[in-house]
């Protein structure tokens, strides 16, 4: 069907295809002309961005979604594959944007929305093949960076600090090691540095370094030919590194690859070749590194756990991404974000009080972003009303949150006066910050600090600020 149609110019779409065959297609789709007017959006399309078909066709695109970069391509006649885009509904998905060629001239283009559906991905990329035939079979490939530095969010400076540095090391295409504790975020910066490099169009290629058993590890980076060893399939399989040639290969946990792989991957990145598993072929290889550990590898290096020429291989630039306690001013930008996501999903939506954000701003968070999002996610779906109450938070986050605070207003150095005289003065200064926090009421700071409202009126009295 559509070698035909893209056989003849984009102004014969219509009175070739009927938008009811279009309707049929399962992935949203949309055709434009070359001066970007919509010639037909299929109804997945129109159910994905909640409008009718009256509404759209003939209209300049950017009259539906002002956001929308189908026109750019157009300009450019540079194709944009696998790219997020938030929507004017705010709907977020990956898209496809392709400009469509006749005698070497951009005559229309083709936006299609990604679904996460292997037959739907198939479907995809025989649709953009016919359209562009030129577009690099890698780049269809579902090896896709699904996350921009747009992703991380950030209110501290230390993360905006990190976000520069990250953003300056992608634009070489020097190996990248990225360290920091587990959930942190490791993986947006991977994915964020390769879409943010020239490599953005190729492929993308994750690996788990510690969820691989040992004795597959060398055929998943390398590959195989057929019948190499029991098992093997007859055809033979591609690796990792195949897969990510013209793109990156990302290496996560890269702490936790056995030793016995260490020297097969260094001569890999040393020599750019690999060679697969019963072959005497060597492989060029063109890919750019990316590994992240939350091992400190120089304490490996030094137990000769881990091979000291491919952690100096490895570590040419260091990214450090700094754990959540470290940056609490993210984590009311973050509770935000999964707000937002979780009543995407489902359709709840919970409001958090500033309360609330201060009480879940003064805990550590060990388990970092990935135990900040599970937490609001149940509080979320646990909390009856539309407003989070306190008594739904973990009592072991309220103790630590009431303990970090009581630290803080510890004195930095030797006070004057008997203890009894500090532990006074520590608790006015709690006392009323926790009246500040609370616009000065004082049954809901009563009930933040964990005492009777009387008791409060009498500290208060005490201090002279019983008003």
């Amino acid at each position: 069907m559509f070698e035909n149609v893209m056989q003849n110019k984009v102004d014969k779409l219509l009175t070739t295809i009927s938008p009811s065959i279009f309707n049929r297609i399962p992935l949203p789709i949309n055709f434009i002309d070359e001066e970007s007017k919509i010639i037909v959006m299929n109804q997945p399309f129109l159910d994905f961005i909640d409008v009718s078909i009256k509404d759209v066709v003939g209209k300049h695109i950017s009259e539906v979604d002002p956001t929308v970069r189908l026109p750019l391509v157009l300009k450019t006649g540079v194709a944009e594959v696998g790219r997020k885009h938030k929507f004017f509904n705010g709907k977020e998905a990956l898209v496809d944007r392709i400009p469509i060629f006749d005698n070497g001239k951009v005559v229309g283009g083709v936006g299609i929305i990604l679904l996460d559906d292997l037959n739907n991905i198939e479907l995809r990329n025989s649709i953009i093949h016919t359209i562009n035939p030129k577009i690099p079979e890698n780049i269809l490939q579902i090896y896709r960076a699904k996350y921009t530095f747009d992703d991380i969010l950030s209110d501290s400076p230390l993360s905006k600090k990190c976000k520069s540095q990250a953003k300056s090391y992608a634009v070489t295409d020097l190996p990248v090691l990225i360290t920091g504790e587990s959930g942190v975020g490791k993986e947006l910066y991977a994915h964020s540095l390769h879409n943010f490099s020239k490599r953005t169009n190729n492929s993308f290629v994750s690996v788990n370094c510690a969820a691989i058993p040992e004795h597959l590890i060398e055929s998943e980076l390398f590959g195989y030919e057929s019948g190499s060893f029991t098992g093997a399939s007859s055809s033979g399989k591609q690796g990792k590194f195949e897969l990510a040639d013209g793109g990156t290969i990302f290496l996560d946990e890269i702490g936790d690859l056995p030793l016995s792989m260490q020297a097969k991957l260094l001569r890999a990145l040393q020599e750019n070749q690999i060679e697969k598993i019963g072959s005497t072929k060597v492989i060029n290889t063109n890919v750019r590194i990316i590994a992240a550990t939350n091992c400190n590898l120089e304490e490996k290096v030094a137990r000769k756990e881990f091979r000291s020429d491919l952690y100096y291989r490895l570590n040419v630039l260091n990214l450090y991404v700094p754990p959540l306690r470290e940056r609490p001013q993210d984590i009311p930008l973050l509770i935000d974000h999964f707000i937002t996501t979780f009543y995407q999903r489902y359709g709840i939506y919970k409001k958090f009080s500033q309360e609330i954000v201060g009480i879940l701003m003064k805990y550590n968070w060990p388990g970092n972003i990935r135990e900040l999002k599970n937490i609001v996610e149940r509080l979320a779906v646990i909390s009856p009303n539309d407003i989070v109450a306190k008594e739904y938070i973990p009592q072991y986050i309220l103790e630590a949150s009431h303990r970090s605070a009581a630290k803080s207003y510890l004195p930095l150095s030797s006070s004057k006066g008997s203890l009894n005289n500090i532990l006074e003065e520590v608790e006015a200064q709690i006392i009323l910050d926790t009246l500040k926090s609370c616009n000065h009421n004082k049954s809901q700071a009563a009930d933040l600090l964990g005492i009777p409202r009387m008791t409060l009126y009498r500290k208060l009295k005490k201090m002279n600020l019983d008003d």
